[in-house]
């Protein structure tokens, strides 16, 4: 056996001294020339070059003709000269990459790239549970994976995601980097508006209703400070809150007027 790559010694041997040069053709087309005086000869055969797929082989190689030596009778050996090409464990990396940053709402695209091209279909499976193919002969593979939906709140965050799997490719060793890809989700900035209304009028002596209301209901509570110094405050997941301001007390005077509130 030879490892790939490697060189097989094909040794042609005579049973008897040859008295005049002795030329052997091998079915590889080489030929192996024995000296005269002597019994053997020797051609060296190169497999081909080392490589990162799975292509293990046998090599069977017979001699189709031998002439000269003086021999009364030459006759070949039909029998085949075999040896096992095994192949040497070399390693292919598939590596995942992706978009940097990328506005909340949007889609990240990750990209799995091979060092060497693949020779059948590579699967390359993600944490997240998403699917990259690499398509035979080819040495990258790409899949968009959904962002949570543009909403009015302050959630930015990053998106770490590792390869968990890779099968295919007819590699020797195909081995995942363990590198995470990691993108951050940047909040996009939408306007949530706090709206202040009353009752339109009220009796001298009674009571002003102040009413806060949020255009998005709140994930936390929601102080709203008022220009009469009170506050209003909108609970966490509601979109409105109120307080009671009293007008000044009923007496017998002239004395309507109006209140405006920010």
């Amino acid at each position: 056996s030879v490892t790939e790559g490697g060189n097989i010694t094909y040794t042609a041997t005579l049973t008897n001294p040859a008295q005049t040069p002795v030329t052997v053709t091998l079915s590889n087309g080489q030929t192996i020339v024995i000296e005269a005086g002597k019994s053997a000869g020797t051609v060296v055969f190169e497999t081909p070059a080392n490589d990162v797929y799975n292509n293990g082989s046998t090599v069977s190689t017979t001699i189709t003709s031998a002439t000269g030596g003086n021999f009364e009778n030459l006759v070949p050996n039909t029998a085949p000269a075999i040896t096992t090409i095994a192949d040497s464990i070399d390693t292919t990396t598939v590596t995942l990459t992706a978009g940097q940053t990328i506005t909340e709402g949007g889609q990240i695209t990750y990209t799995a790239t091979l060092t060497n091209p693949a020779q059948t279909p590579v699967t390359v499976t993600l944490s997240n549970g998403s699917v990259i193919t690499i398509k035979a002969g080819e040495s990258v593979g790409t899949v968009a994976v959904d962002t949570p939906a543009n909403d009015v709140y302050n959630n930015g965050s990053t998106v770490s995601t590792t390869i968990t799997s890779a099968t295919g490719g007819n590699f020797e060793n195909l081995v995942p980097n363990t590198a995470p890809a990691v993108t951050t989700i940047a909040d996009s900035i939408d306007t949530t508006t706090v709206t202040l209304t009353a009752n339109n009028s009220v009796t001298e002596g009674g009571n002003i209703t102040y009413t806060a209301t949020l255009t998005n209901p709140a994930q936390t509570p929601v102080t709203v400070t008022l220009s009469n110094g009170q506050t209003i405050v909108i609970e966490a997941s509601k979109s409105a809150g109120t307080v009671v301001f009293e007008t000044p007390a009923n007496d017998v005077y002239n004395n309507g007027s109006t209140v405006s509130t920010t």
